[in-house]
């Protein structure tokens, strides 16, 4: 786009980790409340096709930050930023924009990672999740023992993986009660980072230049372990099946819960579990409830977000800042018998992910888009909106999202290409979702490529592959040859997916 004096000065990004799209009321959740992104969603345009590129924590970040591809590149994946990886703040270093990241999630501040490299200003909350931030001589978290917690079930003594979960969950219940964080929500790590994010706005807002910022507020929450303080504990355990709406909305279903009426505040309230198969890492009842806690997390972060918010409006922020709402991640919760990111597994719970953007002054406030659009978009959208032009060097294989939200485009892509750890690929269109296995483990059996059939069937319940071998295998060429252009940066000499509208 040309040069436009009247982009907003500023852009506050509010990105959250593992936020699974139907637990949100923008997203169709009628049984949770979410007031404070109701009301981002009614002030901005909410994205209804956004998924993620590169799964899943690490390598989404390495997405935001470069505006490039990189699911096909092992180098790409849950690996520290390179030296000569030319991020957002690097870009925006020469441009007079102030940058600041805020955030507590553990695994950005690992040594050796790089990923809080090139901000002016950076901010790492502590003792989110497993975080070693208490240590086992802390006098404030004496006497812990895992066997004491009832939300926790340590794997079998011949598990492999005990003793790590062991030192895992030592260390969050150090962390818990170093910091009671289970004694109300502002003790919780994502009230502190909104904390100092609210104090970051103040400071900037009473300095004497008026330099334009990027504020990235990167919250760790609704990741588990999913152990919320009160009301947000308990806040939906007592709902009955004909409260928990499914079907058209496409929440998740509760066949388990209407047919045998279970009694949810009678079950074990799960905290954390293991990645693994429903009924191994946890029963069906367990599951369920595990579901209301997580809906619990949800609210809590949403009240979170409604304080920044708040501090946005009354510092008048929000007449000169655009504010981007997303996550990195879905989490599965069941839909396909697992629960984590247990395997692979690209179905829509994991990938699809969601994206509202408040323009300044919520102008076309309240509208929904149908573009398919991804994570590689936010770097350009951001300098789009500072009036920066893109770097020429690297190639940046994502595009603005302004012209799409001021309505000079439709569209910007015909399909979504993803992957995780280079064992699964994906692509996704506004009919079809094709998932494409590339390594299987061992202990699993045998998957084929599997193919479903959109938006009828959301969570990806129904393969269709054997109706549509045609589709499916026009599909798979498609997604690899995009998969190959990415590493060479030519992925506009894809070609365009053909007749596609034939297949319904």
């Amino acid at each position: 786009m040309s040069a436009n004096p009247e982009k907003p000065a500023n852009v506050v990004v509010i990105a959250c980790n593992a936020l699974h799209l139907g637990f949100l009321g923008p997203y169709g959740n009628a049984w949770i409340e979410t007031p404070n992104l109701d009301r981002l969603a009614v002030e901005g345009i909410v994205f209804d096709h956004h998924f993620a590129e590169n799964l899943t924590t690490i390598p989404t970040r390495r997405s935001w930050w470069t505006g490039r591809y990189g699911f096909a590149d092992p180098d790409q994946g849950w690996t520290p930023l390179q030296s000569d990886e030319r991020i957002l703040p690097d870009i925006l270093a020469s441009r007079g924009v102030r940058t600041a990241l805020i955030s507590d999630v553990p695994y950005l501040h690992e040594v050796g990672q790089g990923f809080g490299r090139g901000f002016d200003d950076v901010s790492w909350i502590r003792g989110a999740g497993y975080d070693p931030y208490i240590p086992a001589d802390d006098a404030r978290a004496q006497n812990i023992r895992v066997e004491d917690e009832p939300g926790l079930t340590l794997p079998p003594h011949d598990d492999p993986d005990r003793e790590l979960w062991l030192n895992r969950w030592s260390q969050y219940l150090r962390n818990r009660q170093a910091l009671g964080s289970q004694q109300d929500a502002a003790h919780t790590t994502t009230a502190r980072t909104v904390d100092a994010a609210i104090h970051w706005l103040e400071r900037a807002d009473q300095a004497p230049t008026a330099d334009p910022f990027v504020l990235w507020v990167d919250l760790f929450s609704p990741h588990g372990p999913w152990d919320p303080p009160e009301p947000y504990r308990d806040q939906y355990a007592a709902i009955t099946p004909d409260e928990f709406e499914t079907d058209e909305e496409g929440d998740l279903a509760e066949d388990l819960l209407a047919k045998d009426a279970i009694d949810l505040e009678n079950i074990r309230v799960l905290i954390d579990v293991p990645p693994g198969a429903v009924g191994e890492a946890l029963s069906h009842s367990e599951l369920l409830r595990l579901r209301r806690t997580y809906a619990g997390c949800v609210s809590l972060l949403d009240a979170q977000i409604g304080r920044l918010m708040d501090s946005l409006r009354a510092l008048g922020r929000l007449e000169d800042t655009l504010v981007i709402f997303t996550a990195d991640q879905g989490e599965p919760l069941g839909e396909h018998g697992l629960v984590r990111r247990f395997r692979p597994w690209l179905y829509s719970e994991l990938v699809h992910t969601p994206l509202i953007i408040r323009l300044p002054g919520a102008e076309a406030g309240g509208s929904r888009h149908q573009a398919i659009v991804q994570t590689v978009d936010l770097l350009p959208t951001i300098l789009d909106a500072l009036n920066c032009p893109l770097p020429e060097e690297p190639v940046i294989h994502g595009h603005s999202l302004i012209p799409l939200v001021t309505g000079e485009i439709t569209k910007i892509r015909d399909f979504a290409c993803l992957g995780m750890d280079q064992e699964e690929f994906a692509i996704r269109t506004h009919r079809w979702h094709l998932v494409l296995p590339l390594e299987a483990d061992p202990d699993d059996p045998a998957r084929g490529v599997e193919l479903y059939h959109k938006p009828e069937d959301r969570w990806d319940q129904n393969n269709v592959v054997e109706e549509y071998p045609d589709l499916a295998d026009h599909l798979e060429v498609t997604l690899r040859r995009f998969a190959e252009a990415t590493r060479t940066d030519r992925i506009d000499d894809v070609p365009p997916l053909r007749e596609i509208a034939r297949f319904g």
